[in-house]
């Protein structure tokens, strides 16, 4: 392997280093050694489709402008990489300038909306980016005094492993518990080549489901049915509150101004399907979900671009969901009706209807 470079290093918004290293072939097991410490793969760890991109988060106190990165890891064989690559000490860039790169100028033509529910509206937007290149975005507009979230799951139940579904199917067996679903959209990253267990934490009907101590952001309804959109160490004691939730990635907005966009990574300037919740300071929800992959119908965006979108739209917090061939929305028309066209990374022209580990259903309060 002869083309490693540590392309990007920045401040995150917990003002630790991050820095991103990226490989012309797969490399499992990464590990970044600075200072005689050693990192492991962040990204990699929940989301093992990418093995070209690896992200590490680095104590500030161990790097300065002397300190060599030390990159390790194993071939797609298992075996150890011959050499290990050592690079100086990159420059600290702006995460901030690195977001406005992969702004791609989205603009919005044209509308179209349609109430589905008491308090749901649906809309297609139709925009162009700065070429002229179309976008499709898909909105559910969620009034929470009429209606609120609940976390789909397969057959309805409680079990984190070994159990998928589609998207459809979970509505169905929450219908069959009693719910009145409305509308509904895909949720969690979730492990798709093992035992699909959720990446984040995961909360039904007051019952954590998986991973209470995750540190990812998640969206959610109290007991008293206000939506939250928070993380674990913002929120300490919101965990016995939660009636319903579902996590994501990147906590793409806070106080209303764009927060974590993987700057500089892969996965956050490469444009693909994705799906995005967020919540406004009246305390209303908007789920948003853009098609990709797709050139001549719809070319997805970065996270910048979502995270554009949401601020927007209102939104004062927002989170980036599960996206690519798993980004979907339904609404009630009789049946559940699907509203978009998922596109898979290798099959991008199929109409793909992916078994997810859980969804965000949003129903009749």
């Amino acid at each position: 392997m002869d083309n490693i470079t540590a392309s990007v290093i920045y401040i995150d918004e917990q003002e630790n280093i991050k820095a991103v290293i990226e490989t012309e072939e797969a490399v499992f097991d990464a590990v970044l050694n600075v200072g005689g410490r050693a990192y492991p793969d962040e990204f990699n760890l929940d989301e093992p489709y990418d093995r070209l991109a690896h992200v590490f988060r680095i104590d500030r106190s161990t790097l300065d402008s002397e300190t060599p990165l030390r990159f390790s890891g194993r071939d797609i064989d298992g075996e150890p990489l011959a050499d290990e690559f050592v690079f100086g000490s990159p420059d600290i860039l702006d995460p901030a300038a690195l977001a406005a790169e992969y702004d791609n100028g989205l603009t919005e033509e044209k509308t179209e909306e349609e109430t589905i529910g008491e308090g749901v509206v649906f809309s297609h937007i139709y925009c162009t980016d700065s070429d002229g290149a179309p976008v499709h975005f898909h909105t559910l507009d969620v009034d929470m005094k009429s209606a609120t979230l609940y976390t789909g799951t397969p057959g309805d139940g409680y079990e984190s492993r070994n159990v998928r579904a589609t998207i459809p199917d979970m509505a169905q067996s929450a219908e069959k518990n009693g719910q009145t679903v409305l509308a509904a959209v895909n949720a969690d990253f979730f492990d798709i080549y093992g035992d699909f267990h959720p990446a984040g934490l995961c909360v039904k009907n007051g019952r954590i489901i998986a991973n209470p101590a995750s540190p990812r952001p998640f969206i959610g309804v109290t007991r008293d049915g206000s939506a939250v959109l928070t993380t674990a160490a913002q929120s300490p004691d919101i965990l016995s509150e939660l009636q319903h939730a579902v996590s994501g990635l990147q906590l793409l907005l806070l106080d209303g101004e764009l927060n974590d966009v993987a700057a500089g990574e892969p996965f956050g300037y490469v444009r693909h399907p994705r799906t995005a919740a967020g919540v406004r300071a009246d305390g209303s929800v908007l789920i948003a979900e853009v098609d990709g992959r797709i050139p001549d119908y719809s070319n997805g965006a970065s996270l910048t671009d979502l995270a554009l979108f949401m601020k927007k739209h209102g939104c004062v917090r927002a989170l980036n969901l599960d996206g690519g061939g798993s980004s979907a929305v339904y609404t009630r028309d009789g049946e559940l009706k699907l509203r978009t066209i998922p596109a898979d990374l290798f099959r991008p022209f199929d109409k793909l209807i992916r078994e997810d580990f859980n969804c965000l259903l949003i129903t009749r309060r």
